[in-house]
């Protein structure tokens, strides 16, 4: 099955080769295995396939760490994963870039346990919050050099979930498909208030997965005091 998930992670265009080295390749088809593993009882992914996972979730969050890689420029940084889920993209950035200090955070415990689990047996470390956003960012207020998230809530509401935990001066990377170009433009009075501006934009296509796109802000000024608000009032009136 290794040899399946190498050939299918090294089947996506545009990484780089010090991504795909055969103990990077090597931890990531250990927390994929792991992922597959517990899927079967808890929900972690709907994908079963070990090549599917390899590009859909593995690749894709390898191109993120490209990103963060580059903006970090290898100085020791710190990045809070929200809505980490089945550790995506919290465990390939920490696999890929031993300089990040990775917290991932998911409000359901459970989820946290596994993601602890598989930092542990791919010999990485994560930290974990069992928490909602919301909550921990009272906490942990513009506490991290980034913030990331993949496939959790429409850009308007994920940004005011995640932009509070993010210095100024830091960046709040979006992993998002298709409908990326709409959400931005419809969340730019949200970036405006939250006190983020967009900074680039990476696009990249993976096969089975169709165009996919990272959106990039920046944070240029202190999050008011106001925000995150709950989320059943971010849901009700996104910014």
């Amino acid at each position: 099955m290794f040899s399946v998930f190498k050939e299918a992670i090294e089947s996506v265009g545009g990484l780089p080769g010090e991504f795909l080295t055969e103990e990077i390749v090597r931890r990531l088809y250990i927390h994929t295995s792991e992922l597959l593993e517990a899927g079967k009882v808890m929900n972690l992914t709907a994908i079963t396939d070990v090549g599917d996972a390899a590009r859909l979730h593995a690749a894709d969050s390898l191109f993120a760490a490209r990103a963060i890689a580059k903006l970090s420029q290898g100085k020791d940084t710190s990045l809070i994963d929200v809505g980490s889920g089945g550790g995506f993209p919290a465990l390939p950035i920490a696999i890929a870039l031993p300089n990040v200090s990775v917290t991932a955070l998911d409000a359901t415990a459970k989820k946290c346990e596994f993601i602890a689990l598989a930092a542990a047996k791919c010999d990485v470390k994560v930290g974990t919050l069992p928490e909602r956003a919301e909550e921990a960012a009272a906490k942990y207020r513009e506490s991290f050099d980034f913030a990331s998230a993949r496939a959790v809530a429409r850009l308007n509401a994920l940004l005011e979930l995640c932009v509070p935990f993010v210095k100024v001066g830091g960046y709040f990377v979006a992993m998002k498909g298709s409908a990326a170009n709409e959400e931005a433009e419809e969340a730019k009075r949200a970036a405006k208030t939250l006190g983020v501006t967009l900074s680039d934009t990476v696009d990249y296509e993976i096969e089975g997965g169709g165009a996919r796109h990272i959106l990039i802000y920046k944070k240029v000024a202190p999050t008011p005091p106001a925000y995150p608000r709950r989320y059943a009032q971010i849901k009700k009136k996104p910014l």
